[in-house]
């Protein structure tokens, strides 16, 4: 088991993010995009749960990845598209860990398409983090569509490191939202 672990300013921006949402009662959490940020970061802050990971079929490294690093077991890997993402189910929180970016890479997805099914399941809380350089990511047209379904109502940002850590190679230069969704 590889000794990983999540880098400082990702988790300070993830806590910062989840302190927003009431943690009570929650059931279910989604990651979308697992990576082993994300799905370390949501085992360890829910030790109870199971939290269910999305990784496109056809990312099997981080599918491994994922399992090299993560010592806790409270989770399960769903290989599939967000495209083909059963949407009837509701979720409690869905995080979204620097997946609008990088989804664009798979399948021919786009990024409009890749926001419009993220939107889609039926969920309370959306925590978003982005890289903010990343081209293939319209912030405008996200943040139009947040306004349309729900609201912002937590707000963070992970500055570049000018340290060698390699942890921080993607740990900075991240954006994140946490977006309340209309009842």
């Amino acid at each position: 088991m590889e000794n990983w672990q999540i880098s400082e300013k990702q988790k300070e921006l993830l806590d910062n993010l989840f302190e927003k949402i009431g943690l009570n009662n929650i059931k279910n959490v989604l990651d979308v995009g697992s990576g082993r940020t994300s799905i370390g970061y949501l085992t360890d802050r829910f030790k109870d749960l199971m939290i269910t990971g999305v990784v496109h079929p056809d990312d099997e490294q981080r599918i491994q990845k994922i399992k090299d690093s993560i010592i806790n077991q409270n989770y399960e890997i769903l290989r599939t598209d967000i495209n083909d993402l059963n949407k009837d189910q509701n979720f409690d929180i869905i995080l979204a860990h620097l997946f609008l970016g990088e989804a664009t890479k798979f399948s021919g997805n786009n990024f409009e398409n890749i926001l419009e099914n993220l939107l889609a399941i039926k969920t309370k809380y959306l925590i978003l983090v982005n890289v903010s350089y990343d081209d293939a990511i319209s912030y405008f047209y996200l943040l139009k569509r947040i306004a349309q379904c729900g609201e912002i109502v937590g707000l963070g940002y992970a500055p570049s490191s000018e340290d060698n850590d390699p942890r921080e190679k993607f740990g900075g230069g991240c954006v994140g939202l946490c977006i309340k969704f209309h009842d």
